[in-house]
């Protein structure tokens, strides 16, 4: 059971570090401490919801679905990213706001689809869910919630590129965990 606490620990900082690295990207926009929990409790939601239909869907359906959803969510970042860039750099126009309405919520939900292929895994390995998905949420939540207070830090420093930077962050993110997902 000690192999379990182990595994599951990594496997929810290994999740929490995607999460980290998205959460950078919107905090340089800049959020306030009372903005980034709510963030972070979004953040974790997804992470919390999906593994929980990954256990559920995997149990009933078996291995063959839980490889896509990874992808998928990684792209889904990946464009995310580049469209925040490129709505940034268009001079006159506002920025797709990545801390807020849909983009706040497409990048929980981009971040957190590798998390349902991992729910699939796990309902075929055996994990406990309930204690999944609540080391899975709690990842979530910390490394959100650091992730953005840092990058309120730097986009500070950089104020009128926050925005370019928020999405090429993004942008980065969702291609390094695409190729590493493809290659590793």
């Amino acid at each position: 059971m000690i192999a379990v606490y182990w595994q599951l620990s990594l496997m929810a900082l290994s999740l929490g570090l995607d999460n980290l690295s998205v959460a950078v990207g919107i905090g340089v926009q800049g959020v306030t401490h009372r903005r980034a929990l709510g963030i972070a409790a979004l953040f974790a939601l997804f992470q919390t919801a999906l593994p929980a239909a990954g256990i559920w869907i995997g149990a009933a359906l078996g291995p063959r679905l839980g490889d896509y959803a990874g992808y998928v969510g990684f792209a889904a970042l990946f464009v995310l990213g580049l469209m925040t860039t490129a709505l940034a750099l268009r001079p006159g126009k506002s920025g797709f706001q990545l801390g807020s309405g849909g983009g706040l919520v497409l990048a929980a939900a981009g971040v957190s689809l590798d998390s349902l292929a991992v729910g699939f895994s796990l309902a075929l390995v055996g994990f406990p869910p309930v204690m999944t998905v609540v080391a899975l949420g709690a990842s979530a939540w910390v490394m959100t919630w650091a992730g953005l207070l840092f990058g309120r830090q730097i986009g500070r420093r950089l104020e009128e590129w926050a925005e370019v930077a928020a999405g090429a962050v993004l942008a980065l993110t969702g291609l390094v965990l695409f190729l590493h997902k493809l290659l590793g």
